[in-house]
């Protein structure tokens, strides 16, 4: 793999009486809409099926206002049928598809060729599930951006106070 960033993005806080921030999953879908107009080939993570379905939602509407071609981004997620999956992947593997938001389904074991970029929408909870989103970008030898838009969980919002801990943390033992 080539060189990675690793960018934490806390959104800003948006009522400051209340603690609220903004919603990490519009953020989410700024920040990539910005990386698929650079024509940067991105993953973008969600935590559940319904977060998948609403950025994709979101982030068709937005490239639609920039007049830009909304069928370049597809969602990911199990449930869809095999086929449907395998046209995905090779799209994206052609360049047809510029970004794919995806359920943790594209986590490992599919080959989804070159990507430059990962967004994670919120912490997935593990040290190794976040560094297995992140290793889906930059596989090969070009410099990838890794980047986590933190939620206001409060598992993110520590980790956006000490971002170090991503790079220093060693991955969780699993145990049966």
């Amino acid at each position: 793999r080539g060189p990675r960033r690793v960018v934490v993005y806390n959104p800003p806080v948006v009522n400051a009486e209340l603690g609220i921030r903004a919603s990490y999953i519009k953020t989410a879908v700024r920040l990539t809409s910005d990386l698929v107009n650079a024509n940067v080939s991105t993953l973008v993570f969600g935590q559940s099926r319904n977060n998948v379905e609403v950025m994709l939602k979101y982030l068709r509407e937005k490239l639609v206002e920039q007049k830009r071609d909304p069928e370049v981004v597809y969602a990911y997620r199990g449930g869809y049928l095999p086929e449907q999956r395998r046209a995905i992947e090779r799209s994206l593997r052609d360049g047809t598809i510029r970004c794919v938001v995806a359920t943790n389904a594209l986590e490992l074991g599919i080959d989804i060729g070159s990507l430059d970029a990962v967004v994670c929408a919120g912490y997935p909870g593990s040290i190794a599930g976040l560094w297995q989103r992140f290793g889906r970008s930059g596989r090969r030898g070009n410099e990838s951006l890794a980047l986590l838009v933190t939620s206001s969980a409060p598992l993110d919002q520590y980790l956006a106070g000490v971002p170090q801990t991503l790079l220093s943390a060693e991955a969780e033992q699993a145990r049966i």
